[in-house]
């Protein structure tokens, strides 16, 4: 590029005069940082003023420069640029090295903020549930790291070794939290992309459990009686035996009338809440007046499924509810009858749905057929 010189024209105020400009050759401008190349190439001319005093004043403010040369010599004032130039440059290239970069959350705290966002829309046992996944499956993995270098075959890896062990419903729970948190990052933009998104869920028939048999109840009841458990332990397993209410309903469960009365855990959060009606069956009235209903109430629902386990090693505490539903239907009460009493609807007709409201009457009628010897077949 020629290099243009103009006359310094005089200004009628103050005395100061103006070299219309610097002007740089292809040369020159090679010798500047890359960045500045650019950057001049389209703000050429670099403008100069003349002081009173005669000093001529180059400066550049712009893009984030910030330069200023002076001379009384205007050949001069060129070279002094395109020093004070690189030395700027030399300046910011050391402040980037030595700024301390910006560290982003580990997975442990983006994963917290997660579940504290989705507190108010869950239950306190399934947020309960959430933290012992993470505390006890997932943050050991991952909770220190940047979500950005978790990588797919990490996690793919930690979903295998879980099913590798036969634990294919912790495999998949895995699976469901990693990437609820990861799309939660993504929207957070603490990532561009979910490494989950190409991974697919893994795959396991759910064990639904099985009734005991006769044998099997009269064999609970015998190690019930004979075992060293807490008196309310013991009749807080008879009564979900003889009433097939879920574990976590038990709290809420009280004697009304005829009637044991509880609240549904299948309640929704937000949602009114609702309670259901199991009428004291035959099975149930002979146990009932040793009950103490308040003490069971504050049983803990841990403390329930270990005593069976140790009673009952080949059982789990939910084949209760399995055993009270086909109890009753065995001894002829209508299958919809039965669904009334557990908590949910027997099939998706209209009919189940909408006009099952049996009245009180016809329910404690249908609860008297629940009766058995457990020495004999029903």
């Amino acid at each position: 590029m020629k290099e243009v010189i103009h006359e310094p024209q005089q200004e009628k105020n103050n005395n100061i005069a103006l070299k219309s400009a610097l002007y740089f050759t292809k040369k020159e401008i090679s010798k500047m940082p890359t960045d500045f190349q650019k950057i001049i190439t389209i703000k050429i001319p670099l403008y100069v003023r003349r002081k009173e005093n005669g000093v001529y004043e180059a400066r550049f403010r712009s893009h984030g420069y910030n330069i200023s040369v002076s001379s009384t010599d205007y050949e001069k004032l060129k070279p002094k640029f395109i020093a004070a130039l690189a030395s700027y440059d030399q300046k910011n290239k050391q402040t980037e090295k030595t700024a301390v970069p910006v560290k982003k959350p580990p997975f442990s705290e983006i994963a917290a903020r997660w579940l504290e966002l989705k507190r108010p829309t869950i239950k306190p046992a399934t947020h309960h549930y959430y933290v012992q996944l993470l505390t006890a499956n997932i943050n050991p993995a991952f909770g220190s790291f940047e979500p950005e270098l978790i990588r797919q075959s990490d996690i793919q890896a930690l979903i295998n070794s879980y099913i590798d062990q036969g634990k294919m419903r912790t495999a998949t729970k895995i699976y469901q939290t990693l990437k609820a948190v990861f799309d939660f990052a993504t929207g957070e933009e603490l990532i561009e992309k979910s490494p989950m998104r190409l991974l697919k869920p893994p795959k396991y028939e759910e064990k639904n459990g099985c009734a005991f048999s006769l044998e099997e109840e009269r064999r609970l009841i015998e190690r019930l009686q004979a075992s060293n458990c807490a008196p309310e332990i013991k009749n807080a397993i008879l009564f979900l035996l003889y009433t097939g209410i879920r574990r976590s309903e038990l709290a809420s469960a009280h004697i009304e009338g005829g009637f044991v009365s509880v609240v549904c855990a299948k309640t929704r959060k937000g949602f009114q809440e609702k309670r259901r009606l199991i009428p004291i069956t035959p099975m149930l009235a002979q146990w009932l007046p040793g009950f103490d209903i308040k003490k069971m109430n504050a049983v803990r629902p841990n403390a329930l499924t270990q005593a069976l386990k140790r009673l009952m090693p080949d059982h789990h505490l939910h084949e209760l509810r399995h055993t009270f539903i086909t109890r009753c239907q065995e001894c002829g009460v209508p299958r919809e009858v039965v669904s009334v009493w557990a908590g949910h609807a027997a099939d998706n007709t209209m009919t189940s749905n909408v006009y099952t409201h049996f009245s009180r009457e016809f329910m404690l009628k249908e609860a008297k057929k629940v009766i058995y010897n457990l020495s004999m077949p029903i």
